[in-house]
């Protein structure tokens, strides 16, 4: 009987191996052939004709799904099994819509990818990993369909050793281990890279070689720390390169145990962030220099304004410009501050029309202005008007109806404050809180990719490692046994930990899979960790939408649904996201004790109750959108309107509405 022909199609080399060393644990398997991206796989795919092909999710030029969906249409015959690093089940549903015949997450790899192989040669489908029957058996490996056995020789364990080692020296950041009194242990090659020094120069050498001399006590308070059993984590400091440069290092310490426990030494994970401090310092100094001009502007409206109060009855010394309109819209009175400010002296512009002077642009209709100022005598509002010279004027306006004794209406009082500067002050702010919200964005994604793409997939190999090394257990002792196991167990739950971590950062499903199912995956994950049920409805022909849009809605839930979790008090949580031809409109609501006395005066103000109003606030004024908040005893409503900027739409995975149960 011919063997099964596998390909195995990932981004990272490392993973590969692991994959193919489980595989060859199969002596009726054959690995036909590997591939290192997306285009690859399907290339070799069309020229190799394999039987099954492992296939990645996140893989540059082409991704996995993608991938996917030419394979199954130019090679039907050969079955795809998705092996991803992302464990929703919102994933895999997605895998199998673009034509895979089964999914597998790379945390469980090690138990479920030769069972899951072995049903594929078959041509036939797993049962879903998401099923709750499928996972109680899985949770048994002697239930599932085993290989024959292979014996191996203890060269698995060395080679183990040396794929660790690899990935200690391809880390990008410095890994160092000393002993207690400070000696150094080991230097991997970034800590070459970083430092200057060799691994031949530091191996022996006290570790206090790299500390400048001021901070050797630093060195004392950490061996202290270590010997105790602590550790340390990003803990902020300088080191001293061996060219004599100061480096700003984030330092992550572990205490390092013998087989009896005992604390021997520690392992130290060097991050050079000197340039990640030095970008913090430019924008804090951008940020406090802008700040220091708008509070400049701003006191010095505020002064002005109190002088005119001091001085009402000289409204000609006033600063401002004060002027009065008769019923009929014309000038009657024009003050010295009108002239300064718009450059026409009183004997021009009495009785004339104030439109034909100042050409002014109301923020509504000027006879809805009028009709307010007589039914409750007074206005206020930012004007635009023009000067004489042609350039443009932001006013701050505000209006009081002039009556006769009587209470007979006579005119307006317009008073007009120039905050043209504030303004420009106001919008370079918020360009500015726009460009650090997509700093932040952009950060989250690329931390979240390299946790992907760095410790993920090293995190994936060494459980395919002690996987197989698990497997030769009975030519270990029983200590070494048990000590494989635990690795395994340990190396899985940091796994599931850094996954839940990275996709919390920027989940992979936004970009992979789009809003309706990355909005899904965080609202159950919310569900089962908080303990609140959300009722979700999303509209069926919600779609793609453009990458912000898409990421500012996913924001505002993430940041909506924490407030509910934290302050709330809310049993429930309801989420409504729908779209029309023209805009997308999401509603967030509970039925907690709403926002407290102080949180409702200031709802209405441009800066929000707190920065995570800010925040929602300045994504969709940065979309051209707009936000509305409802907060009362019985409960808070957000309502956000964006506009659509609709992409070519796709189907919202299985029920578009959901109830999540906590």
């Amino acid at each position: 009987m011919a063997p099964v022909r596998i390909l195995i199609a990932d981004d990272h080399e490392i993973v590969r191996r692991g994959v193919r060393s489980l595989l060859k644990s199969r002596s009726d398997w054959s690995v036909c052939g590997e591939a290192v991206d997306g285009v690859d796989a399907v290339r070799k795919a069309k020229e190799l004709k394999p039987d099954v092909i492992v296939l990645d999710i996140s893989m540059p030029q082409l991704n996995g799904l993608d991938a996917a969906r030419q394979i199954r249409k130019e090679v039907p015959q050969s079955e795809i099994l998705i092996l991803s690093q992302h464990g929703a089940a919102e994933m895999e549903r997605t895998a199998l819509s673009a034509g895979a015949r089964a999914y597998v997450s790379k945390t469980d790899v090690s138990r479920d990818l030769l069972a899951a192989v072995e049903a594929l040669s078959q041509h036939r489908a797993p049962r879903s990993l998401w099923e709750p029957a499928f996972a109680a058996a899985t949770a048994h490996p002697e239930k599932l369909p085993t290989a024959p056995s292979v014996v191996k020789t203890d060269s698995s364990v060395a080679d183990a050793r040396e794929q660790l080692a690899a990935i200690v020296d391809s880390s990008s950041d410095a890994i160092i281990s000393k002993k207690l009194d400070g000696i150094v242990h080991s230097w991997n090659a970034s800590a070459e890279r970083i430092f200057g020094y060799t691994a031949q120069e530091m191996i022996g050498q006290p570790i206090t070689t790299i500390i400048p001399p001021e901070l050797h006590e630093e060195e004392a308070m950490i061996l202290n720390r270590l010997r105790s059993g602590q550790r340390i984590d990003h803990f902020e400091t300088v080191r001293v390169a061996k060219s004599g440069k100061r480096i700003t290092v984030s330092l992550t310490i572990s205490p390092v145990r013998d087989s009896a426990g005992i604390i021997v030494g520690a392992s130290k994970i060097a991050r050079d962030i000197t340039e990640h401090k030095r970008v913090q310092e430019l924008l804090r100094a951008a940020h406090d220099e802008l700040e220091a001009r708008v509070q400049e502007r701003t006191a010095e409206l505020e002064h002005r304004a109190a002088q005119v109060s001091a001085q009402a009855e000289l409204l000609d010394l006033a600063n401002d410009a004060i002027l009065v309109r008769s019923l009929d819209d014309r000038i009657t009175y024009w003050n010295r501050g009108s002239a300064r400010l718009y450059g026409w002296t009183k004997e021009e512009v009495l009785g004339k029309h104030p439109h034909d002077i100042l050409r002014t642009e109301f923020p509504e209709p000027f006879e809805n202005i009028k009709a307010q100022l007589l039914r409750e005598g007074s206005w206020q509002g930012e004007l635009i008007h023009k000067r004489r010279d042609g350039s443009t004027v932001i006013a701050a306006s505000r209006w009081s109806t002039w009556s006769s004794k009587e209470g007979k209406p006579l005119g307006f009082l317009e008073l007009n404050t120039d905050v043209t500067d504030r303004k420009r002050a106001e919008d370079t702010l918020r360009q500015m809180s726009g460009r650090l919200l997509q700093m932040q964005d952009d950060e989250r994604r690329r931390i979240a990719r390299e946790l992907h793409d760095s410790a993920g997939q090293m995190l994936v190999a060494m459980d395919m490692n002690l996987a197989s090394i698990q497997r030769e257990s009975d030519r270990l002792s029983e200590e070494a046994a048990r000590a494989c196991q635990e690795s395994l167990e340990l190396v899985r739950e940091m796994s599931k930990e850094l996954r839940t971590m990275s996709h919390l950062l920027h989940p992979p499903l936004l970009d992979e899979a789009g809003l309706p199912s990355a909005i899904q995956w965080f609202v159950q994950g919310f569900a089962e960790r908080s303990k609140i049920p959300v009722d979700l409805d999303l509209s069926p022909d919600l779609g793609r939408l453009s990458n912000e849009v898409e990421t500012a809605i996913f924001r505002i839930v993430q940041e909506a649904l924490t407030n509910i979790h934290r302050h709330s008090g809310s049993p429930t949580a309801s989420i409504r996201i729908h779209r029309n031809s023209r805009e997308v409109r999401l509603e967030i609501a509970d039925k907690g004790k709403g926002f407290s006395q102080a949180g409702k005066r200031n709802l209405s103000a441009a800066n929000g109750t707190g920065v995570g109003i800010q925040g929602m606030r300045e994504r969709i004024r940065q979309l051209g959108g707009r936000v509305h908040i409802d907060s009362g005893p019985r409960g808070t409503t957000i309502v956000a309107t964006l506009p659509a900027e609709a992409q070519p739409a796709i189907s919202v995975p299985d029920s578009q509405t959901a109830k999540v149960a906590s």
